[in-house]
């Protein structure tokens, strides 16, 4: 095997032509031997980590020594798994030589030949400006959510001293007071995960919950699927009206009454929710279409593009709700990389 210290030794094989694109690339490029010494780093790479003199003082050390302590098992873990063939990337905090703090995302990969890795090539791109940015964007949406929060709180507030000094009745406030914690509850949800979904499961327990005398009242089952900002707000609403309406009309009058919430996903990619009540008074349907009705026979299906149907039989509601996967913006809990 060549001599790993040597330049020349490092790019053998490899021609010239590959040495002018590795010099002339804007992001840090090392060549890591087998054993994990970094015996090459380009210009571009040296000037970036603000590295004076890789002859004398860096080259053949071994890589993870070369990051921060808190990165170091970051490090490890990708030298490792790029020795055993794989290519993997991360993002990780190391000080450049001068002591500039940096974000560098890097990827590792295998050097092959005949099958066996003899090197590893780490290509570090200095995200520190994107981080940065990023902790500012963060910052500017916690502000945000905590003044909407307040907001929504004052409205409440105001909302319910101005009903009662107006002699508006208690079941109106209530009523409104109900859809604002309604709407307050899926914001809090949705904050939680920086506005990119909410959990269906949190939706429904948190609009529905509430208005259950003991926990044995409601059951919720099904995969929990993540469901975009704008669905998830008039589900909420949506559970929010049925959960009013089993309490005052319902399951949820009755020490024995039940209400069942089901989803799943048919084979046509639609998701079907099913919410059945049963053990409460006979129910009778409404002589009139109030605003609970108009949520969720008519905003609902419309802001899913699907259907709603309710059927109001004697032994309990039932209110069947259908809509295209795609409607609900549905994004992974877990977005793996590669």
């Amino acid at each position: 095997m060549a001599d790993e210290g040597s330049d020349k030794a490092v790019l053998e094989g490899a021609g010239a032509y590959f040495l002018s694109i590795v010099e002339a690339s804007q992001d840090c490029i090392r060549v890591i031997s087998a054993a994990g010494h970094v015996e090459y780093i380009n210009a571009q790479g040296q000037s970036l980590l603000e590295i004076d003199d890789f002859d004398g003082r860096n080259r053949l050390r071994y890589w993870p020594d070369m990051w921060p302590s808190e990165s170091r098992e970051t490090v490890e873990q990708a030298l490792r798994a790029a020795l055993s063939g794989n290519a993997v990337a991360f993002r990780a905090f190391c000080p450049t030589a001068r002591g500039a703090p940096r974000w560098w995302e890097t990827t590792v990969s295998p050097i092959l030949e005949n099958g066996r890795v003899i090197r590893v090539l780490a290509t570090s791109r200095d995200v520190s400006g994107e981080r940065t940015a990023e902790a500012h964007r963060q910052l500017l949406v916690n502000e945000l959510n905590h003044r909407v929060k307040n907001t929504l709180a004052t409205i409440q507030s105001i909302a319910n001293q101005s009903l009662r000094n107006a002699g508006v009745e208690p079941s109106v406030r209530d009523a409104l007071e109900g859809r604002l914690m309604a709407i307050a509850a899926t914001h809090n949800v949705l904050t939680d995960q920086n506005w990119s979904a909410a959990s269906l499961r949190q939706i429904v327990d948190g609009s529905v919950a509430p208005y259950s005398t003991h926990p044995r009242q409601l059951t919720i089952t099904g995969k929990d699927l993540q469901v975009s900002p704008k669905p998830a707000v008039v589900m909420a609403l949506a559970f929010h009206e049925l959960a009013i309406n089993a309490l005052k009309y319902g399951a949820l009058s009755a020490p024995d009454g039940h209400v069942d919430v089901h989803w799943s996903i048919d084979p046509d990619d639609q998701l079907v929710i099913e919410w059945a009540e049963r053990g409460g008074p006979t129910v009778r349907p409404p002589e009139r279409r109030g605003f609970g009705t108009r949520i969720v026979q008519t905003a609902l299906p419309n802001e899913l593009g699907g259907a709603v149907a309710v059927d109001y039989r004697s032994e309990g509601l039932r209110c069947s709700i259908r809509s295209p996967l795609a409607a609900l913006d549905k994004v992974d809990a877990f977005m793996p990389l590669g």
